[in-house]
């Protein structure tokens, strides 16, 4: 998946030699909804939590127009943008006391998740109404799922990445400058996927099962034509 997003990336810079090309910035007041469910090792205990948040995401995108009218373009978060936190306290659950060996499942954690190398391909499309510069926005998007943890049960997750699609309505307008600016509003899903957890010193691991998950998001896009 990622050689057809540097296909489609290459492709864009080769087509604009020929055609204008488009850069911009992007901030983006994303909504979150996830959930998931932890197999604790040892007792194979089930623990299901569940999130929902907001979190401001910047983006940068460069695009041009496509064959048949509208606009194909590549979104891109430049940076590991936080989306959640969490914190529990947990009771011991493998039998022994909190303190008596490696494998012991107490304790308080704490960590970030965050989107890594957030790529967007997407396709705006004019739409016929009564709103000048109404379009219709379906992207198709690949993430980095990114945990950073501190946890007192010994674990550590690795990393995942995941596909999403997006279906978008906004609408496009130019500003004073020669610039343009666009105002979106979008709904995100992506699929689930299993983190993990390092091997202790009995081989007894946790693993954490992502659901699919929903995002929704009001974007401001400002950007130029080159």
């Amino acid at each position: 998946m990622k050689k057809i997003f540097l296909t489609a990336f290459g492709m864009m810079f080769i087509a604009s030699s020929a055609f204008a090309v488009s850069i911009g910035v992007s901030g983006t007041a994303l909504y979150y909804d996830a959930s998931g469910t932890e197999t604790v090792k040892g007792s194979n205990q089930l623990n299901e939590y569940s999130e929902t948040g907001a979190a401001p995401i910047p983006s940068i995108f460069i695009e041009t127009e496509a064959d048949g009218g509208g606009t194909i373009g590549l979104e891109v978060i430049p940076y590991s943008a936080k989306v959640a936190d969490f914190s529990n306290a947990r009771t011991d659950t493998d039998g022994e006391s909190q303190t008596s060996d490696v494998t012991d499942t107490a304790g308080t954690n704490k960590g970030d998740v965050n989107f890594k190398n957030h790529v967007t391909l997407y396709i705006e499309r004019p739409l016929d109404g009564p709103m000048n510069g109404g379009f219709l926005r379906i992207g198709l998007n690949s993430v980095l799922i990114e945990t950073d943890e501190t946890l007192d049960t010994g674990s550590t997750y690795g990393d995942e990445r995941v596909m999403g699609l997006t279906l978008g309505l906004g609408k496009r307008g130019e500003t004073v400058n020669g610039g343009f600016f666009k105002i979106i509003g979008e709904v995100s899903r992506y699929q689930g996927a299993t983190f993990d957890g390092s091997a202790d010193s009995n081989s007894g691991k946790n693993s954490i099962e992502l659901d699919d998950f929903t995002t929704a998001g009001i974007r401001f896009s400002v950007g130029k034509e080159f």
